[in-house]
């Protein structure tokens, strides 16, 4: 299923890594390597992988920080000061692990938890991209350098 994206292009990359970006599982190495065996450039299969599951990232931010309610709170009973106890942890040192966001299965929930806590999102997005940039980056240089 994941290889069908490779038929649009690099508009079917930037889809599957965003959709691999988001909470739903999706397997963008197979994407962002076919995408390169079909004749794409190294740099362009990085910058539009690394875009698309970034922003793929951010759509777990916001849902993350939409669902910080009252009612969802109330819901799962969360103790209002352990919610602040953390948030301030996270706001001081939660953008750090947007570097962490590529990690499989758990980087894109750990962003909407983020998003729950509202840490500041102008630095964890420059912390997300650069991880997810080098996560792209040393796949494809790997690739490269094995297969030449």
């Amino acid at each position: 299923m994941p290889m069908h994206f490779l038929t649009w292009g690099l508009i079917g990359l930037f889809g599957g890594t965003f959709i691999a970006g988001s909470i739903i599982p999706f397997p963008s190495e197979a994407l962002v390597i076919g995408s390169y065996e079909l004749g794409n450039s190294f740099w362009t299969v990085l910058i539009i992988a690394t875009i698309g599951n970034f922003l793929g990232g951010l759509t777990n931010y916001w849902i993350g920080y939409k669902s910080n309610s009252a009612g969802l709170k109330k819901r799962f009973k969360l103790n209002e000061t352990k919610i602040t106890n953390w948030e301030r942890r996270l706001n001081k040192w939660g953008v750090w692990l947007g570097l962490l966001s590529w990690v499989p299965f758990v980087g894109d929930p750990m962003v909407g938890v983020l998003g729950f806590f509202k840490v500041p999102l102008p630095l964890l997005s420059v912390m997300m991209f650069i991880g997810k940039f080098l996560r792209y980056f040393v796949l494809l240089w790997l690739y490269v350098g094995v297969v030449g």
